[in-house]
């Protein structure tokens, strides 16, 4: 009790030290959550710059591996040690995993930019027969054309350019240069997330005039080559494929007519490699393009990140 004071300043008073007690127990209640805030963000920081270190070094790993396969062999085929998978690697406070993948398997989507940064009619067409073997609509081959060529001219009959993209909501013009990844399909407007994730295995986006690797190609990718390519013949290229791969095109002279030799090779030069880092609960994944050139130096191209 506060002696001294009359009865009702005394009750006055110890309101007054309640509302002093409440405010500071709130204001000490919310330090202790902010320090706790800035604990758990400055250790998520942490892991993922931590995280970061290990990727770039598991890609430098990547890249010893594939300079070191253009030294041993002139050819790639998903049995060379740099198509094995990476399996969960502990170290101190986590994980790490990777893969690599050989994306001239694949159909390049800029090679429908010519040289000149006009539309290429043939890949525009090797487009379409992907898009119906898959059972696609094959307008979107001629929109991804319109999308990466420089011209503001519309491709007939399938392309479009602004007109139809400033009447969008949000509206938008059209790239009219390379693609840096194939999800930009997703702006042509006719490609769901459905579409994409069946178009997604037999598609990269690489610089232009990339040649097909026979050894890592999918059968849809090869019946696109050609209207004279039969489901028969993909089969057969691919039942009678090699443990070891093909070596050199001739071998498959027999089952591919001879004008779709020239878009196709036994080596690559364009990877992409997966590396996956678990620290506590953060989980950073990291997507890299190494280009490894004729002279087998490897370097990174393109490098994105994801955080969960």
């Amino acid at each position: 009790m506060i002696r001294g004071l009359p009865r009702r300043q005394r009750g006055a008073a110890l309101l007054i030290a309640m509302l002093i007690t409440a405010i500071a127990t709130v204001l000490a209640a919310d330090l202790v959550w902010e320090r706790d805030l800035d604990f758990r963000r400055t250790s998520g920081l942490l892991a993922q710059d931590e995280a970061f270190q290990y990727a770039l070094g598991a890609e430098g790993w990547a890249m010893r591996i594939l300079k070191e396969d253009a030294e041993d062999n002139q050819y790639d085929h998903p049995g060379e040690e740099w198509a094995m998978q990476l399996p969960p690697l502990p170290f101190p406070g986590g994980t790490i995993q990777g893969q690599m993948f050989d994306l001239q398997g694949r159909f390049n989507v800029n090679n429908l930019r010519d040289g000149n940064g006009a539309s290429n009619p043939e890949a525009i067409e090797q487009f379409r027969r992907l898009l119906q073997a898959l059972q696609l609509n094959p307008r979107i081959a001629g929109l991804a054309a319109d999308w990466v060529d420089e011209d503001v001219q519309a491709n007939f009959p399938d392309g479009a350019e602004d007109g139809q993209y400033l009447g969008f909501d949000p509206p938008f013009r059209t790239a009219n240069v390379p693609m840096s990844s194939v999800s930009e399909l997703f702006y042509l407007g006719e490609v769901d997330l459905e579409s994409y994730r069946l178009l997604r295995p037999h598609l990269t986006a690489l610089p232009g005039g990339s040649q097909i690797n026979i050894n890592t190609a999918t059968p849809e990718v090869l019946l696109s080559l050609s209207e004279e390519v039969a489901p028969g013949d993909a089969e057969g290229v691919l039942a009678n494929r090699p443990e070891e791969g093909y070596e050199d095109l001739s071998e498959i002279a027999e089952y591919l007519p001879e004008g779709v030799l020239s878009y196709l090779t036994v080596s690559s030069r364009y990877f992409e490699l997966r590396i996956r880092v678990d620290i506590g609960t953060q989980r950073f994944t990291m997507y890299s393009l190494l280009d490894r050139d004729p002279s087998g130096v490897v370097r990174p191209l393109r490098r994105t990140f994801n955080y969960e």
